[in-house]
């Protein structure tokens, strides 16, 4: 059975008469990396802030690490590790110096721990470089390595590889899914690069205009990504319908604009047409089609 990490019931925000949050339901369970899907302001850094505490909701209530009790959750938060937007780093100071200063911070007296996190974060050998000479992608794995220092269960990451090259993209990719393989480190992490959540995590969450409008396994989104034939109609319920009678097919799908959804593998594409035909079925068009999470992302807000 697995353990619940981060739990929202309810879960609101609101500034004035504005909702930032509203309503948020959702579970991230241990092992999970969550990616956490939405266009800029549609409340993403809002939640993260909130898991933080580093603001407080208006409504609704949260659960971290199983603890429930406000009190509780404060000394939960210790055993959180966070990188919203840009690290707060030093300029002045070198990567060690950095670390040594959040040890302090958080009252960490193994200062061992700090050759541990940059070696995770491949930069053992620019320890001694001030942070002010670091490329973007090197400021942001040090930024990853503060998060580290403690021992965290739990990952709370706010477009950690914006602004990166792919170079450093593929980096803190290849770390990420190390620490939650490795270390079991359950990982909440934003994005706006869908196609590099699409390879490290294993749940979506898609929120809009401050609501989390839907949740999706990796397993679902690869169940989309088969090719299917896309079907265009007036009559869709007609399609599904005589595709089950004819074919016994029953994992036929239609989006939320309408089209009829059917594998590929389940069905020629001659067979589809003459029964098409057979039933006097009127087919506007007919593609085949392969989703990805972008695709799935713009389809679903599309909708709405």
């Amino acid at each position: 059975m697995s353990t619940t990490i981060f739990e929202a019931k309810g879960l609101g925000k609101r500034y004035g008469k504005s909702y930032a949050l509203q309503h948020i339901n959702m579970v991230v369970e241990q092992g999970d990396i969550y990616g956490l899907i939405g266009e800029n302001g549609a409340g993403k850094t809002t939640l993260m802030r909130i898991i933080s505490g580093l603001i407080y909701p208006t409504e609704g209530s949260i659960a971290l690490l199983g603890q429930h009790k406000p009190s509780d959750i404060i000394q939960a938060r210790k055993q959180l590790g966070i990188l919203i937007e840009r690290p707060a780093l030093y300029p002045h100071l070198n990567a060690l110096e950095n670390l040594t200063f959040y040890c302090k911070v958080y009252g960490i007296g193994d200062l061992s721990r700090i050759h541990e996190v940059l070696e995770w974060v491949s930069l053992s050998d620019a320890g001694n470089k001030k942070a002010s000479e670091y490329s973007l992608g090197m400021q942001q794995r040090l930024g990853l390595a503060i998060a580290l220092l403690n021992h965290p269960k739990f990952l709370v990451l706010d477009e950690p590889i914006n602004g990166l090259d792919p170079s450093g993209i593929v980096e803190i990719r290849k770390i990420l899914t190390r620490l939650a393989r490795e270390n079991e480190v359950t990982i909440l992490i934003s994005s706006h690069i869908l196609s590099e959540l699409q390879l490290m995590a294993t749940k979506f969450g898609f929120i809009h205009k401050g609501k989390l409008v839907r949740e999706l396994p990796l397993e679902e989104l690869k169940e989309s990504a088969k090719a299917h034939y896309c079907i265009k109609t007036a009559n869709p319920a007609a399609v599904m319908e005589i595709m089950q009678q004819e074919l016994n097919i029953t994992n036929i799908t239609l989006s939320e604009t309408g089209e009829v959804f059917i594998p590929k593998d389940m069905v020629e594409l001659e067979v589809l047409l003459s029964i098409f035909l057979k039933h006097g079925i009127h087919i506007e068009a007919i593609n085949l089609s392969a989703t990805n999470l972008e695709n799935y992302y713009m389809n679903l807000i599309g909708a709405m």
